[in-house]
């Protein structure tokens, strides 16, 4: 019987600074990522805010558009309600709001039309979500909305390799590293003037183990479950000569998609990687066409 390490589905792990595919298995399939897809909306909005010198603490209002949506609504949000981007980013991401989601894109969205153009502004928004994957190389990926919800209208699809390059790419957001960290948040939002406070809890139950820090859970019927993780170890220095070492950082990338035991499934790829990535190391960390994820951006 084959190990959950060692499945059929679609899977890729990374060494996050060097980009040495350690593990792959069918890593270009496309596929629908489910909630994955909130990490392109996070990270769209985060770096929105960032080049426009925004406010994470703005308010938004919670969109008539809502209504349709359908799938989860942890908090149970309604149209009208008022959340500030902070809160919505942390429930997108942590607790996989849908809602949150949505909302965020359509405040941006609105945001983002006088540069843009036109007149949707959940286009415009998911636009910049497929620009962003398109200025990464992920290729083979088309996002058609901001919280990967694939049972009605068309189904956004990626790969394990595009999602591991928008992971590595959000990396490099102090922000989003923090928040994906969390095991838990308060967060609150406003409705008919009344404040609601909830605490929500990161859907990643990985997190703290095996060195894991970060990640995203998606699952939809037709993605099945799938599962980003980030996972580090303390930086090694390694002996150049008598007198020079040489730093050697340690973080892995993890993606799973329609994984048969997404959180099992990970921590034997994680370890797998581990091993895979000392014994490349103590090889001389040489490479051969094809061992390296290409980043565009």
């Amino acid at each position: 019987m084959e190990s959950q390490a060692q499945a059929s589905n679609s899977y890729i792990v990374v060494d996050a600074n060097h980009k040495k595919i350690l593990i792959s298995n069918d890593a270009d399939r496309k596929m629908p990522v489910a909630s994955l897809t909130k990490v392109a909306t996070a990270l769209v909005a985060l770096d929105w805010v960032y080049s426009k010198n925004g406010d994470k603490n703005a308010v938004m209002t919670v969109p008539q558009t809502v209504s349709a949506l359908g799938g989860a609504n942890p908090l149970g949000m309604q149209p009208g309600d008022r959340i500030t981007v902070r809160d919505a980013v942390y429930a997108a991401l942590m607790a996989s709001d849908n809602v949150s989601a949505h909302t965020l894109a359509e405040y941006f969205g609105w945001q983002m039309l006088p540069h843009v153009g036109g007149r949707d502004p959940m286009r415009a928004f998911v636009d910049q979500m497929n620009a962003l994957a398109a200025s990464l190389g992920m290729s083979r990926t088309k996002f058609v909305n901001p919280h990967g919800l694939d049972h009605q209208g068309p189904v956004g699809t990626s790969t394990a390799r595009d999602m591991a390059r928008l992971m590595i790419y959000g990396l490099r957001n102090p922000s989003f590293n923090f928040i994906v960290a969390q095991t838990s948040r308060e967060i609150s939002y406003q409705r008919g003037g009344q404040s609601l406070g909830f605490t929500i809890n990161n859907t990643n139950k990985l997190l703290g183990q095996y060195g894991i820090d970060g990640g995203k859970t998606g699952s939809t019927q037709r993605a099945g479950d799938c599962l980003i993780t980030t996972a580090r170890k303390p930086d090694r220095f390694v002996p150049v000569n008598a007198t020079q070492k040489r730093r050697i950082p340690y973080r892995l990338v993890t993606v799973v998609l329609a994984s048969p035991d997404r959180f099992g499934q990970t921590a034997g790829l994680i370890q797998q990687g581990w091993t895979n990535y000392d014994a490349w190391v103590a090889g001389g960390m040489q490479v051969t066409q094809g061992e390296i994820l290409t980043i565009a951006n």
